[in-house]
């Protein structure tokens, strides 16, 4: 299992993957001064890798793990701890902090990728997700807005549509405030899709792990089904649709069919070479759906004219972003149950 090379993810989904960006993308961003927050992770470092491509004037990332800055530096231009700048060790939740970074690099456009993201953590620990994709949220697009940024792009999930977990109503949350932020003058958009192949921690790399340790492959429910996007592809339809962003809309990326996840750990077993194997259930975890699904039932889903995007049209219940203030005081408590009562005042669709 060790020396096996890992396969072609879209060959796991029936997916063909077209990564090349459209000359209209690049123009947008050519020249720009760019910033991205959490660009250490999985999308973020690929957004950073695929932005670099179009030859930005300055690109800036930005995250609260140096290791993970250190090692996209590497990657990025051979050295590890460049002195241009471009690093930026910061947190989101860290108001003062960003404000200070905007204040002294002005990026033109922002890509908003820093969140808690992990379904099950998230549910133990509701009001640190709040802190983070809540709050942390509203301090980057407040800090743009004051700074006089063009263009702001959060990147969202399919969680979000009828969301049942905390991370789902969070990074709702996120959605409507960047919907509903003040600011007529700086363009905004959110872009929700599904799991990706290949980010760091996610499905693919516990199912490695397991095949290599000689255990058990550990699945929630054997019916679960999922929207399934190489990590490439989607960033790639994340720069499509940052043109389109106007108004504070929510993009969707269009991931094709929900793909059985008992169908996607098989193949990717079998092609590491991993004939017999052993499968275990345990249940789906609080917050977890058996089926995903890209659109809330409140929503409409419309065409663009970028092929593989679509925009989710929510019926007009505005929120008033400051009302996102009420939750300020559940979050410094450990009550769970009050973080929740919390967010499903704000988030009407949210059902824990």
């Amino acid at each position: 299992m060790r020396g096996k090379q890992v396969p072609d993810l879209g060959v796991l989904i029936g997916r063909a993957v077209a990564l090349a960006i459209s000359y209209d993308a690049r123009i947008a961003l050519k020249g720009k001064c760019i910033l991205v927050t959490g660009a250490g992770g999985s999308i973020g470092s690929e957004l950073c890798r695929q932005l670099a491509a179009c030859d930005p004037e300055f690109l800036y990332t930005l995250d609260h793990d140096e290791s993970s800055l250190h090692r996209l530096s590497l990657e990025l231009s051979g050295n590890p701890l460049t002195d241009d700048g471009s690093l930026v060790l910061a947190d989101i939740r860290d108001q003062d902090r960003i404000t200070q970074v905007f204040a002294e690099l002005r990026p033109e456009i922002v890509f908003h990728a820093a969140a808690l993201k992990h379904l099950a953590f998230i549910e133990r620990n509701p009001g640190e997700a709040v802190k983070s994709n809540v709050f942390g949220t509203r301090n980057v697009i407040d800090a743009a807005s004051r700074h006089l940024t063009e263009k702001f792009i959060l990147i969202s999930t399919d969680k979000a549509a009828d969301p049942t977990s905390i991370l789902g109503a969070t990074k709702r949350l996120a959605e409507i405030i960047v919907r509903g932020y003040p600011d007529s003058a700086m363009a905004r958009a959110s872009v929700r899709f599904g799991n990706v192949l290949g980010s760091r921690g996610a499905l693919l790399d516990v199912v490695h792990a397991q095949l290599s340790q000689g255990r058990p492959l550990t699945l929630t429910h054997p019916d679960a089904s999922r929207f399934f996007m190489t990590v490439g592809e989607a960033v790639k339809l994340i720069l499509e649709a940052g043109r389109l962003a106007e108004k504070g809309e929510v993009f969707v990326l269009d991931m094709g069919r929900a793909v059985p996840i008992v169908d996607v750990v098989r193949r990717y077993a079998e092609r590491l070479g991993a004939m017999e194997f052993e499968m275990e259930f345990s249940g789906l975890r609080a917050g977890e759906k058996l089926h995903e699904t890209l659109f809330s039932t409140y929503e409409k889903a419309s065409r663009t004219d970028v092929d593989g995007v679509l925009m989710a049209v929510p019926p007009e219940k505005p929120l008033d972003v400051g009302r996102v203030d009420e939750l300020r005081a559940v979050t410094a408590t450990s009550d769970r149950d009050a973080v929740r009562r919390a967010l499903a005042r704000l988030v009407t669709e949210y059902t824990p």
